[in-house]
C-alpha cells in the first residue's frame, strides 16, 4: 500500500526521473525548511485545517541523499499518517532497515524508497548488466539518492541473486537479499575482517567463499560468491553488494550418494570405476 501511494502521487504529477521537491510540495499544500536540531533529523508540523503543513530536515545531516529520503520520509507521514498532527523523527526512525515491523516509520520509509527510487524505472536503467557496486553508485547519481537507500532498491528489483549488507565493527548490520537470494545472512553475525580491505574498483566483484558468509556452506569450500565492497566512513561501516552468479546449491550426503550411483556417468568410452571398485 505504501508504494502503490508513491507510485500514484509520481504519476499524477507526472514525474519521471529524480525527483524535484519543488514539484510535489506546492500540489500538496506543504513546505520544507532546514533547522538545526539536536533532537530530531526529520518533523512533521501538520496544519489544524489537516492540510498542509511543514517539514522540518536538520541541516546537520551531510550527505546530501540522507536529506533527500528524510524529506520524502516526511512526505510518506503527511499522506499515510493523517491522523497524526505532528511527528518528530530521530535518526534511528528515519531509513532504518532493521525495522521491519509494520509501524508508521517503516511505511514511511517504504514510501520514501519508491517515491526516491521508482521501481519501474529502475528495472529499464538496470536492463541486463551485471550486478556491481559501479552500477549500484550509478543509479543513485541518476536518482540523487544515497548508495545505502539505492542498494537496497536495487535489491528489491534485481533478477539476479544478490543481496546487498551492512557491516560495522565486522558484524551483520542488516541484510537486504534479492527475490532470487535463498539464502540467509544471519544479522549481528561477526565476519572476518579481512573480507572487507575494500581496495577492489568499484566496478569489479571479487571471489570470496559462500561459507565466509553463509553458515550453511561451511562445509562447501569451493562454494564462492561474489564480492563488491565500499567503505562508508561517515557511518563508519562497509556497504557490500553479493552476488550469486552460479547457483548455491548446498550438498548434503545424499546428493553425493545419489552421484557417485548415477549411472550415466559409467559407460564404455569413459570407462570410469564403479564406487569402491
Amino acid at each position: 500500500m505504501n508504494k502503490e501511494v508513491a507510485m500514484e502521487l509520481r504519476r499524477r504529477l507526472q514525474i519521471k526521473g529524480a525527483l524535484r521537491f519543488e514539484y510535489i510540495i506546492k500540489p500538496l499544500r506543504l513546505s520544507v525548511k532546514e533547522v538545526g536540531s539536536d533532537s530530531f533529523d526529520g518533523a512533521l508540523v501538520r496544519r489544524s485545517s489537516g492540510v498542509g503543513g511543514r517539514i522540518l530536515v536538520n541541516r546537520g545531516i551531510r550527505e546530501p541523499g540522507r536529506k533527500r529520503f528524510t524529506t520524502a520520509h516526511e512526505i510518506g507521514h503527511y499522506l499515510l499518517h493523517k491522523d497524526s498532527d505532528n511527528i518528530s523523527c530521530g535518526a534511528k526512525d528515519i531509513a532504518n532497515w532493521i525495522n521491519v515491523e509494520v509501524n508508521p516509520e517503516h511505511e514511511a520509509d517504504e514510501f520514501a524508497s519508491e517515491l526516491l527510487l521508482p521501481s519501474a524505472e529502475m528495472t529499464v536503467l538496470i536492463g541486463t548488466q551485471w550486478p556491481s557496486l559501479k552500477l549500484v553508485s550509478d543509479l543513485a547519481t541518476e536518482f540523487e539518492t544515497s548508495l545505502t537507500a539505492t542498494i537496497r532498491k536495487y535489491c528489491d528489483v534485481a533478477t539476479q541473486s544478490c543481496a546487498g549488507v551492512w557491516v560495522q565493527d565486522s558484524r551483520v548490520g542488516w541484510f537486504s537479499p534479492s527475490p532470487s537470494f535463498p539464502h540467509w545472512i544471519k544479522v549481528g553475525e561477526e565476519l572476518d575482517a579481512g573480507l572487507f580491505d575494500c581496495n577492489t574498483p568499484i566496478e569489479e566483484m571479487v571471489e570470496v567463499r559462500a561459507s565466509e558468509w553463509i553458515p550453511a556452506f561451511s562445509d562447501e569450500k569451493e562454494v564462492t560468491l561474489l564480492q563488491g565492497c565500499v567503505r562508508m566512513p561517515t557511518y563508519k561501516g562497509c556497504l557490500v553488494l553479493l552476488w550469486a552468479n552460479r547457483p548455491l546449491k548446498h550438498r548434503t550426503a545424499d546428493d553425493e550418494l545419489l552421484e557417485e550411483l548415477d549411472t550415466n556417468r559409467f559407460d564404455s568410452y569413459r570407462r570410469e570405476r564403479w564406487p569402491g571398485k
